[in-house]
């Protein structure tokens, strides 16, 4: 009997672009032989119930918690929706710490309908389970990226818990191919990535232990998957969701080079990392090949605070990369994590004039935040504190005198 398996990505959770794990594992698994179906339940239940994108986007726990329950009174929809899963074997949901309260909630649901089908949860937030000892005995659990470790748990294995089974060379993958999902429903744009993993090791981020190896394609397999899609899906603009574009300068030199020599008159943005290597000839070939915006992780302007969160550049270093950028005509914007450990007041002041200072150079704030230790990192405090909060209002108050612009929903964003 051939195996089947039906992903879910719950709400809430972003909306702008398709969710790009589901592509993957849905692409993975049907070129293995798996009967696979996707649905994301994000945007359907969005148009549901109707409410703003702020609304939808918006931290909210006591909203998460009880989204289910509200979504419930809609008895038709999930009336298909039991019926649409009924001859699948296997139930696969992608969890976000946003989404696992409706992934929980629909999984128990699941289970008293159909005791008999088996229950994966992969994603992000299934780390962070893991380390609080939070996952169960009855259910399948992946830790890190899904395509190895999804097919090894519907070619039976009996091992609750797959570790990181991670793809050597990106470029065995088969393009992508988004037609598993209705494009229209997001915004006009493909969402892709040209590596998985990163190579450094920023002491903030949670994101890095979601990989154990640094993995890239080759400049040219991103390019023909590119030309593949806008021929295949009438879109000519991509976001890249690496953590990083710029891991090597060589790459995306290459890359440029790529996009420019097949002609493919296509938009793109990435996110990118403070480089003092980084010159205006490389900056005026990407923005020649298509990039309209980056998203550069500044997080501080404090010699000390960078050192302590080992980000491995300067406040000098990183103005005179933002220079380069500016004389390359790239728009640009940078987020920022006010209350690391060990952040003084002195820290802090000297984040706030670097901003007001160089505000001719920075066009934008993306995001500025509290430190969250999302891993437990600092066991001996309490983060966010009561201070980073209060850097980040004074912050606001600032950059709202000076006229500097930010994007107003993600400050403060990831605090409850």
């Amino acid at each position: 009997m051939k195996k089947s398996v039906y992903i879910i990505q719950c709400p809430p959770s972003w909306l702008k672009i398709a969710p790009l794990s589901l592509v993957y594992l849905e692409n993975y698994l049907k070129n293995n032989g798996i009967s696979v179906k996707v649905r994301d339940l994000n945007v359907e239940f969005f148009r549901l119930l109707k409410l703003s994108p702020k609304e939808w986007l918006s931290l909210n726990e006591s909203f998460e918690e009880n989204l289910f329950t509200q979504i419930e009174h809609f008895p038709s929809f999930f009336n298909a929706l039991y019926e649409d899963i009924k001859d699948y074997e296997y139930i696969g949901f992608s969890l976000l710490k946003r989404n696992s309260s409706f992934s929980f909630a629909l999984a128990q649901k699941i289970r008293e309908m159909f005791p008999l089908k088996k229950i994966i949860f992969g994603g992000p937030h299934t780390l962070f389970l893991e380390h609080k000892n939070k996952l169960d005995n009855q259910s399948f659990w992946i830790i890190g990226e899904g395509e190895y470790a999804t097919l090894k748990i519907l070619n039976g294995t009996s091992e609750r818990i797959q570790h990181f089974e991670e793809i050597e060379n990106l470029d065995k993958l088969s393009f992508l191919d988004f037609s598993c999902l209705d494009m229209k429903s997001y915004s006009n744009a493909i969402p892709l990535l040209s590596s998985r993993g990163c190579r450094f090791s920023c002491n903030f981020c949670s994101e890095r232990k979601l990989y154990k190896k640094f993995r890239q394609h080759s400049p040219r397999y991103i390019c023909d998957l590119i030309k593949c899609l806008t021929e295949k899906h009438k879109i000519n603009t991509f976001v890249f969701c690496d953590s990083l574009i710029n891991y090597s300068n060589q790459w995306l030199e290459e890359f440029c080079l790529g996009l420019l020599k097949s002609k493919l008159k296509i938009k793109w943005e990435a996110q990118m990392r403070v480089d003092e290597k980084f010159d205006k000839n490389l900056g005026k070939l990407m923005k020649n090949s298509g990039c309209y915006n980056l998203f550069v992780g500044l997080e501080s302007a404090s010699a000390n605070t960078l050192k302590n969160m080992n980000k491995g550049f300067s406040p000098k270093a990183a103005l005179s990369f933002f220079k380069t950028l500016s004389e390359s005509d790239l728009q640009f914007e940078v987020s920022l994590i006010f209350g690391y450990p060990g952040e003084s007041e002195t820290d802090f002041k000297e984040t706030l004039d670097f901003i007001i200072q160089n505000k001719k150079i920075i066009p934008k704030i993306a995001q500025a935040n509290p430190f969250v230790d999302y891993m437990g990192n600092f066991p001996d405090g309490t983060f966010p504190d009561v201070s980073s909060n209060e850097r980040i209002k004074l912050f606001l108050r600032a950059i709202e005198a000076e006229k500097i612009k930010y994007t107003k929903n993600f400050i403060n964003n990831l605090v409850y």
